[in-house]
């Protein structure tokens, strides 16, 4: 598993590579599935830093 800093870096090339219209079909396809997982991947590791700041927010209001 990448960094996050990586996957997000390699997944704003992607989408810049698919911008521009110029690849091949199959190419774009692979370029599409590899983004969706980053995007997935990212976005779970979002979810979990969010929730790690929640408990760690609601136990320095415990003390």
């Amino acid at each position: 598993m990448q960094n996050y800093e990586k996957a997000f870096a390699r997944l704003e090339e992607i989408a810049g590579l698919l911008e521009q219209g110029s690849l091949p079909l199959e190419q774009s396809l692979k370029l599409f599935e590899e983004g969706t997982k980053l995007a997935t991947q990212l976005q779970v590791t979002l979810q979990t830093a969010e929730q790690k700041l929640t408990t760690l927010n609601l136990e320095s209001c415990d003390e």
